[in-house]
């Protein structure tokens, strides 16, 4: 676990080294309109579904590993708003933000698994 870890933060700052200078032509600087409404869509799918099942299992072991799960794709909803919004010029964009939202989804994420794994287990 240690070396994979370890390699993996290797790769990273390799790669970050090797991104100093400027990106070629060809490299699109975002990711595209569709991407990110199909996106938007889907986490709101899946934020409908978390309600749905924390609903069914409201008040049980389970009902906070799906808050959890909801509060994950809240998150990444409005991450892609943000992109959204900043790609149409409403708003400025921080290059900090939509990064820092998906790392706490993320983070979000492995807690409701883990929740789910804790009381399953």
């Amino acid at each position: 676990m240690k070396t994979l870890f370890f390699s993996l933060m290797l790769m990273l700052a390799a790669g970050s080294a090797m991104g100093q200078g400027t990106p070629p032509v060809a490299m699109a600087p975002a990711q595209p309109l569709l991407m990110t409404i199909v996106l938007l869509v889907a986490a709101l799918g899946c934020i409908v579904f978390c309600v749905q099942v924390f609903t069914v299992v409201r008040g049980g072991q389970l009902s906070k590993s799906w808050l959890v799960f909801g509060g994950g794709f809240l998150l990444l909803a409005i991450s892609q708003v943000i992109v959204l919004l900043s790609g149409f010029g409403v708003i400025v964009n921080n290059t900090w933000i939509v990064p820092g939202l998906l790392a706490a989804m993320t983070g979000l994420f492995m807690w409701g698994l883990y929740e789910t794994k804790r009381i399953l287990g």
